[in-house]
This record gives structure tokens, sequence and C-alpha cells, in this order.
């Protein structure tokens, strides 16, 4: 028995260490899953015959073992092992996985009405308002009220057409802010993580609060660095594996206190929002009635004039600070994370770089800066964005989603609330969807006809950078534009190429697993202008 509890032991002690990505310190929560798995030895756990092929399991605590620091390539190499649509059980919920674009199209388009919900776990009660946003709410009344708010007034055509002005200006100083870092001498390169978040932080801000954050004119860097700082830690929080979400009796004993750093930064999201809202509602106040037209209203001015449910004058404050929020997150880090691998994966292919930059010389010249209406020529470009997100995707799985009722799929029984892990890094990687899947061969993505490139899933469903059906994200286009005018911005203006010292190839490609996966290193690079010297003034 003792020989038994040493293996045991060894088996359970480090791949809970790498779930949980601490060091396991707490004796108490070592010795509560160990005396769970050994007072009932390792065995079959009954199931009906038609649930999805999967693993064999614990007790207790299920398939939790099997998942390590990068759980997409857990997932996906169980995928591999037993078909493209597998179960697991996490502690006490049932769940399925799969990076099968068949699969996929069935879960997000043809039984959408089934599978659109979101799992109810503690960062979204605790960081998204009690579920009260629109990325992580579960479906219901509440949710499709709030999208609809997103898409009839935030994030139309016409709102976001006029705030074009606004992205023009930060692409403008972008270009000038790298400009500027070129002639500082730094041989170690300009650090391109904190360029490209600045960048994409200004034209959320902007549209968002009214504010720019970074560069001049800004609101101050204790604001800005404020910000950030709340911003990294919600996508920290919202991204770790959290034992309590699936063993219930993990959050009284909690040894490293992740629910009270939850409530920690749930304070401080909320402190943050208040002063945000009550900002505006003073500069409202102050204003003139009809002195501001629509135009001049950020996101906030136009959730602050809206009516709210049953009658009342105005949205509730909780529903603004959710909305908010949903902006932030979906629109900062993602965007930034997938500049910075395209911007990698580029300079470690020299011949990539000289592909965009002939086209962009071809469509654009090298008299005038690259503007948005130029963005829809710029096929090639679009197939490098394409590429890294087949390789490098903004997440490694599209954000939870769960069944509402009992359904089948594929021929297999799938219970209510069976919470789905769509793995879009395992994707991307597919080896029955891509050949030669360690390649960065932005090509592939070229239409036979010539036609424009959609950085889209596309009927054949093999990349999601926005998902799909009822939970597609709405700032996809936003989002796109942001991604395009980055690079167009910076391969026309700049050649590109390493650190002195590093050839392309020495680029690190290691990364860092969370609800976005960013490179584990920033990216550093050397730039030199390649244009006139007045279109960067």
């Amino acid at each position: 028995m003792v020989h038994q509890s040493i293996v045991i032991l060894s088996i359970i002690s480090y791949p809970l260490f790498l779930l949980i990505q601490w060091r396991f310190s707490s004796v108490v929560a070592v010795a509560s899953i160990l005396l769970a798995c050994i007072a009932f030895p390792r065995c079959s756990v009954s199931k009906p015959k038609n649930l999805p092929p999967g693993p064999p399991r614990w007790p207790i605590v299920g398939n939790l073992l099997q998942l390590g620091r990068l759980p997409h390539g857990d997932l996906a190499s169980t995928c591999r092992k037993y078909g493209p649509l597998v179960y697991l059980r996490l502690g006490n919920v049932d769940a399925i996985t799969t990076s099968d674009p068949s699969v996929i199209r069935q879960i997000l388009l043809q039984r959408d009405e089934v599978f659109a919900s979101r799992p109810r776990t503690l960062a979204a009660v605790h960081l998204a308002y009690n579920c009260g946003d629109v990325a992580l709410a579960p479906l219901g009344p509440r949710w499709k009220r709030m999208r609809r708010i997103c898409m009839e007034h935030l994030l139309t055509t016409k709102r976001l057409d006029a705030f074009a002005r606004h992205r023009a200006h930060e692409a403008q100083h972008l270009v000038r802010h790298v400009y500027g870092l070129c002639w500082d001498g730094d041989r170690a390169g300009i650090n391109l993580r904190e360029v490209l978040g600045g960048f994409s932080m200004n034209n959320v801000t902007r549209m968002l609060l009214g504010k720019q954050y970074f560069g001049a004119g800004s609101s101050g860097p204790q604001e800005a660095t404020e910000f950030m700082h709340i911003t990294h830690q919600l996508f920290w929080l919202l991204g770790v594996i959290y034992l309590g979400d699936y063993l219930p009796f993990w959050r009284w004993i909690d040894p490293h206190g992740c629910e009270k750093k939850m409530e920690e930064v749930e304070k401080r999201v909320d402190d943050f929002h208040t002063k945000i809202i009550e900002e505006h509602r003073r500069a409202r106040e102050a204003k003139m009635e009809g002195l501001a037209g629509d135009s001049d209203m950020d996101f906030v001015d136009v959730l602050l004039s809206l009516p709210g449910e049953d009658g009342r004058d105005h949205l509730d404050d909780v529903e603004i600070k959710a909305l908010v929020q949903d902006m932030i997150a979906a629109a900062t880090d993602t965007s930034a994370v997938t500049n910075e691998w395209a911007m990698a994966e580029v300079i470690r292919h020299p011949r990539v770089q000289r592909k965009i930059q002939e086209e962009l010389d071809s469509v654009v010249g090298r008299e005038r800066m690259v503007s948005e209406p130029d963005l829809v020529h710029l096929n090639y470009l679009r197939c490098v964005v394409r590429e890294t997100f087949r390789m490098h995707p903004a997440g490694p799985f599209l954000i939870p989603h769960e069944s509402v009722r009992d359904t089948t799929l594929n021929g297999y029984h799938i219970p209510a609330r069976t919470r789905v892990f769509v793995n879009t890094h395992g994707l991307g990687r597919n080896p029955d969807v891509w050949d030669d899947v360690e390649d960065f061969r932005p090509e592939r993505h070229w239409p036979e006809d010539g036609s424009r490139v959609e950085i889209s899933h596309g009927p054949d469903f093999k990349i999601l950078p926005f998902s799909a059906g009822k939970r597609k994200c709405p700032g996809a286009p936003l989002g796109t534009t942001l991604v395009l005018m980055a690079l167009a911005r910076l391969f026309h203006s700049f050649n590109w190429s390493p650190p002195d010292g590093l050839r392309p190839e020495d680029i690190d490609t290691a990364e860092v697993y969370g609800m976005t996966m960013p490179k584990a290193r920033p990216l550093a690079a050397v730039a030199r202008p390649r244009l006139p010297e007045h279109l960067y003034l």
C-alpha cells in the first residue's frame, strides 16, 4: 500500500503542478486529491456506450491530470489518438474537444442553438460582472440584448467609419514612433511588443473612452500604466485553469488564493470603470445641448445615451461596465499578439518580407503612406495574416462553449451542460487539414481564381480567427483592419531584420499558454526606413 501511494503521488503531483502552473506547496491540497484517488483504485468509470471515445479517467479528478503546461497540445494529441471528437471528464464536468473542421462546423453553425451557451466559471462571475457581458454570458435574453446593443449602436459601419480619422492618426503615430526609435542606435533592436501594444491600446481607447493612452498628448503615463496592468491581470486570470471550476472542494482549499486574486482584480477593474463613467457624465453635463454631434461621441458616450430595460431612462452602470470591458479585452491584447507573431514570422522569412513589400510598392507606391482603402487590394499581406492565424491563433482555444441540453454529435451522445473546447491551435496544425504544418507559407492561402483573400473561417472552417455562429466576434471587421493596417504601415515604411548577431532563423518562437498566446519573449528587431524622409514627419 505504501508503494502504491508513492506511485500515485509521482503520477499525480507533477501533472497537477503543470496544470495550474504554480508551485504546489500546499500539503492539504495534495493530501485531499491523493486521498480521493487512493480511496478508489483507478478504474474505468461507467458511461453510456455512445459517448465519444476518450482516454481512461481517474475517479474524482477524471482527465484533469492529463493536462500539462500546454493543454492545447495535450488535447490535440488526444484527438490524434482517439479521433476527431473526444470525450473528457474534467473533475465533475463533462467535456468534449475537437480540432476537426467538420466537427467544428457542426458545433458552431449546424448545432449552434444547442452549443452557443457559455459555462458559468468563477472567473466569468468575478471578472465579467456576474456573467453579464457579451463574451462570457450564458445564452439567454440578457446576452441577446447586450449583443444587440453592440451590433446596433457600437460596432456599426457608420460608427466605425466615424473613427477612421482617429485610426489614420494612430497609424501615422506608429510610423513616426518607430522612425524615432530607428535613430536611437540600440543594436538590441526595437521592442515590438511595446510598440504594437501601444498601437492597439490607443486605437481602442480613443474609440471607447475618448483618450489616447500612449504618445504625445496622451492621458499620462500613470493612467496608461494602470490601464495596461489591469488589462493584463484580467487576461491572466481569465486564462487560468482554475481547479475550483471542476472540483468544488478545491474552492475551500484554494492554496494559492486564486479566487481572492479574482476578487481583488474585480474591485480594481470596477473602480477603474466607475471613474471612466463618472468622467463622461461630468463632461456630458458640461456640454451645451447640440454643441457636440454624434460623430464626436465615443463608445461610453453612446452607452450613456441609450435607454435602459423596462422603461428605464438609461442603461444600468453595470451593463455599461460589462460592455466596456468586453471591448477592451477583445480588441487590445488579441490584435497586438497577432501582429507580434506576424512580424516575427515575416522577419524569420526574408522571402516573405520581400513579397509583401513588392505588393505594397505596386499597390501603394513609395510616394505616400498606406491608407485603409488600400487594404482590400493587398492580397498577399492578407495571406500572411491568414497564415499567422493558422500557426499562431490569438488564443489556443475558442472561449469554451456549453451545451444547453442533451444532443447528438457525429452519432455520439452529448450530455447537457457539456463544456466544449474548440482547439484553434490544433486546427491550424492538424496534419489531416494542412500539409507541412510547421512551415510558414502564406502562398497556401492564395485563391486559384485570384479573388480577394478573406480573413475569416470561410466555408471550409480551416481557420477560426473570430469564431462563427451566434458567438462570432462582433468586432471582427475592426480587428481585421487594425491588424492589416499595423502590418502594412510597418512593412511599407521599414525594412526589418533581427538584432545584430542573430540570423533570421534564430528568432525564437516559443509561446506562453493563456487566454491569449503571446511569444514567450518579446520580439526585438532592427528597422531601417525605406521611404522618402518627409513621409515620416
